[in-house]
Parts: C-alpha cells; structure tokens; sequence
C-alpha cells in the first residue's frame, strides 16, 4: 500500500520504501520498469531533478509493456470509469473532448477504425488538444504503419506520465516554457535570467521571468494561459557566462515567436555556446 499523499509528493516519495514509491509512480503510466527505475534513483533533490530523470527513464519500452499500460487508457471520448488516481487523471485531460458537438461520431468511427488497424485504443496526449486536433491527428496516423505507430504511442505514453507527475508535485506549468543547454560544457545551463515579453498596441510588456534551475529549467517563467500573439523571452547570457569567467559574443539573447494556439503549450529552448546559439518549438 501507497503512503498517504498529503503535503510534499516530493519528501513523501523520497521518504517512501521502494515498493510504496514505484506504487505512488504507476498512476502516471503503468509501466513497472520505468516506476523502478524512477524510485530507484532517490533522493531527488528538486521536483525539477525528478521530472528530467523520469523523461529519460526505460526509454526503450516495449510492445508488451505499451500493450499493458493502454489496459488502464479510456477511448478518447468516453468518460473514464472508477475513482481510482489513473480514472481522475484521464477525466481532467479529456475535459476538452468531454463535449464535442459535431465530431462524436467522427471521433468514434476513428477510434473503431484505429482499432480495427492496430489491435489496441487509440492515445493521444488530450490535456492541451482541442477536439478537432485530436481527430486530425488520429487521421494521420491511421496512415502509419504498425512498426511506425508504436514509438509514437510510447511517446505519448511518456507525455501523459510527465504531465501526471508534474501534477502529483504540484508543480504548475506556464504556458511558455524554456530549457537552456550549454553546448559547449555539455550540461543543463544553472541560473540563466529570463523573462518573457508580450507585444501589445505596438510595445512590449513584460508578463513574466524566471531563472533556470539545476535542470536548465524554467517550468514557471509567466502566466499558465496567455492570449495568441508575438512574445519575445530574453535571455541574460553574458551574466551566465561572466559568472565563469567565460567570454561570450552574446551578452544577451532574444527570441521572439508566435503563439497561434491558446490550447496548446509551447516550449522554447535555447541551445546555447559562447559564439553560437540556436532553438526550436519544443512541446
């Protein structure tokens, strides 16, 4: 039996034997491996520390265990049943196909159609995705192939398992997010200041900052919903490498984008070196 969760997940799950700590982990994705794997690596000094070391846990999962874990996953679009952790989870992620005014038989003629091609339901990360999205995306992969399909539900799989874990800790994501990487020491980037700009009437206003932690991580750098527009996050880049005596060409760094979908999430990373710098949409 799991310990009780109130309080800190993080202190109760680090204080946790093995077994109760692997239990604490399965309502993200069962997959016993990657649970032992995770609950093996104690202590974990920041939720942070955790959430990177449970993205790269197992990463090989196979077939059977895929099989396994989609036991407990609902069809998209019906209502979980039970009261158990895993039901309440899918529940609050399918809430943005809860009602799908038009696309219920689309939805379900895809679902019976994956089906049919694939011998198991179709996953997909749903907290984030609008119905239609959703049914987009099922469209498109029924024109994979078995052997095509199956790293993409693992990877779904990983999605739901981070996203479920992040809110056992508590740990509230914005809607922009950064990671920064130090290419040239080859690790997480450790106290980069950032903040994020929003243009509005022609200007810029600033709605939020952070500053990466020992992950390289900034998982609350402004609000968790923002409107579609051009935002910008700028990076204090020569501070960070002043901090080690290192010269740099850069003293600061600015990226600006475009967040077009308010329903989705949108990571933007910075891959950094003293004389170079590159990024891309995360997800």
């Amino acid at each position: 039996m799991a310990p009780e969760l109130s309080g800190n997940f993080l202190d109760t799950f680090n204080a946790a034997s093995l077994p109760e700590a692997e239990t604490m982990l399965r309502p993200c994705v069962d997959i016993p491996r990657w649970a032992s794997e995770v609950a093996a690596a104690r202590p974990f000094a920041t939720p942070g520390e955790l959430l990177s070391f449970a993205e790269l846990a197992a990463p090989d999962w196979t077939e059977a265990e895929i099989d396994a874990a989609l036991v407990h996953h609902p069809r998209i679009g019906e209502r979980p049943a039970g009261s158990g952790s895993e039901a309440q989870f899918s529940r609050g992620e399918q809430a943005s196909v809860s009602s799908l005014d038009g696309l219920s038989e689309r939805l379900l003629a895809g679902n019976r159609d994956y089906e049919d091609k694939f011998g198991r339901v179709f996953l997909i990360r749903a907290a984030g995705r609008s119905g239609e999205e959703i049914l987009d995306n099922l469209r498109q992969r029924l024109g994979n192939t078995s052997a095509e399909e199956l790293p993409v539900i693992a990877a779904q799989l990983r999605d739901i398992a981070i996203l479920r874990l992040r809110k056992l800790l508590g740990v509230a994501r914005s809607h922009i997010t950064t990671h920064v990487l130090d290419t040239a020491a080859g690790k997480p980037a450790d106290g980069v200041a950032a903040s994020l700009w929003s243009l509005r009437d022609g200007g810029w206003d600033q709605v939020g900052e952070g500053t990466t932690d020992g992950d390289g991580r900034i998982s609350s750098l402004g609000p968790e919903e923002l409107l579609p527009g051009t935002y910008r996050i700028d990076f204090a880049t020569g501070d960070y490498f002043a901090a080690t005596a290192t010269d740099t060409f850069f003293p600061s760094v600015s990226l600006t984008f475009t967040l077009a979908n308010p329903e989705q999430h949108y990571h933007v990373p910075l891959l950094l070196s003293p004389f170079a710098y590159s990024t891309y949409r995360g997800s």
